[in-house]
C-alpha cells in the first residue's frame, strides 16, 4: 500500500528502520506536504473572513492550489519509494555476458535518472509552495502569520533535502548533458527559495516583534 495511504506512525517506524527506503527523498516529500497544508490552513482562515474581502478571490485560488501541491507532494513521496525499488531491480540484474552487462547499465542508468527525476520534481513543487508564501505573509490572515513562517521554514528544508537526493543520483550518472542541466536547474530554485525565505521571515519577525 503507497504510504500516502499509511498513518504517520507506520511511515516513521518504517523510515526508522533498517530498511533502505523510505529515505531522505520521501521525508522531504512529506516535509513539503506539510508546508502546502499550512498554506491550506492560512488560506482557509482568510479566504471568506470579512476583514479580508479584497484579497479573498486571490486568497481561494491560492488554497485551490495549496491543496494541489500537498496532493502532488505525497505522490512523489510514494514515487521516491517506487525509484528506489527499481533501481535495486536494476542492480539485481544478470552480468554473466557482455551483453547481459550492458543490459544491466542501461537499466541503472534509466533507474538512477528517474531517482534524480524524483527529489528534483520535489524542488520545483516546494518552489511553487514557497511562492505562495510569499503572497500569504503579505495578504493573508495576520493571525496565522507565523504558520505562514514555519511553511517556509519546512518547504526551504524540503526543498533542500531534495537536493541533497539530486546530487547523489546524478553523481552516478554518465549522462553530463543530463547532470549538468539536472544540477543547473537545481541551483536555481535554490536561489530562488533563498530570496523568498528572506523576505517572508522579515516580514514575519517585523510583525512579530512590533
Amino acid at each position: 500500500m503507497p504510504y500516502s495511504n499509511e498513518s504517520l506512525l507506520k511511515f516513521t517506524e518504517d523510515l526508522s528502520a533498517k530498511l533502505a527506503a523510505p529515505g531522505g527523498g520521501a521525508a522531504a516529500a512529506l516535509v513539503g506536504a506539510v508546508a502546502a497544508s499550512l498554506n491550506c490552513m492560512v488560506g482557509n482562515f482568510t479566504a471568506g473572513n470579512e476583514k479580508y474581502v479584497s484579497v479573498s478571490e486571490e486568497v481561494k485560488e491560492l488554497l485551490e492550489l495549496s491543496g494541489k501541491h500537498r496532493k502532488e507532494l505525497l505522490v512523489l513521496l510514494d514515487a521516491d519509494v517506487e525509484a528506489y525499488g527499481n533501481y535495486s531491480k536494476a542492480s539485481k540484474l544478470s552480468k554473466n555476458t557482455v551483453e547481459e552487462k550492458l543490459l544491466r547499465a542501461k537499466a541503472m542508468e534509466a533507474a538512477i535518472k528517474t531517482a534524480a527525476e524524483v527529489p528534483f520534481n520535489i524542488m520545483r513543487l516546494c518552489d511553487k509552495v514557497l511562492k505562495v508564501c510569499e503572497v500569504l505573509v503579505f495578504k493573508g490572515n495576520k493571525n496565522l502569520i507565523t504558520d505562514v513562517g514555519v511553511s517556509v521554514c519546512f518547504a526551504k528544508a524540503a526543498q533542500k533535502s531534495a537536493y541533497l537526493n539530486v546530487l547523489i543520483n546524478i553523481l552516478c550518472l554518465k549522462d553530463e548533458a543530463f547532470k549538468s542541466k539536472m544540477k543547473k536547474e537545481s541551483d536555481s530554485l535554490l536561489t530562488e527559495a533563498e530570496r523568498i525565505e528572506k523576505l517572508v521571515e522579515k516580514e514575519c519577525f517585523k510583525i512579530l516583534n512590533g
